[in-house]
């Protein structure tokens, strides 16, 4: 929503003049009011973008915590079929919950063993969800 708001935005300060300038300006005398039609009609685009940006600033990102067993670790590529660079998930069946769930995870963070039972801080991307992924930032002991 603040991503759309701030291109309408874009949009509505640049078309509105465009759109004054050709159709409004040529049609009045140079010293009527309609004249500075342009300039006004930038307002309304600057006002929708400043709410988007407005919008876009306010997400704030909730850490929360969660225990499960560590099911595997899988290896992905980023980028296309021949990059170089990758990085690691693990799949963690979390209590209370059918399904396993595939964590993103620092680097500098131990390895859990296979069918451990570990509990953790992250960032969930279903509580948070302006996030890409869910990322797992510590073991909490």
């Amino acid at each position: 929503m603040a991503t759309f708001l701030i291109v309408l935005g874009i949009m509505c300060s640049v078309g509105l003049p465009t759109y004054a300038i050709l159709y409004i300006v040529p049609q009045v005398k140079p010293n009527d009011w309609k004249a500075g039609a342009p300039f006004l009609l930038m307002l309304p685009g600057f006002l929708i973008f400043g709410y988007g940006a407005y919008l876009n600033n306010n997400k704030t990102i909730t850490v929360s915590t969660a225990c499960g067993i560590v099911k595997y670790y899988k290896n992905y590529s980023t980028g296309g079929r021949h990059s170089q660079k990758t990085f690691e998930r693990i799949t963690v069946h979390l209590d209370h919950s059918q399904y396993f769930r595939h964590f993103r995870f620092d680097e500098s963070l131990a390895r859990q063993n296979k069918d451990e039972y570990v509990c953790f801080e992250l960032y969930d991307r279903q509580k948070n969800t302006h996030l890409s992924e869910s990322k797992i930032l510590k073991w909490i002991d």
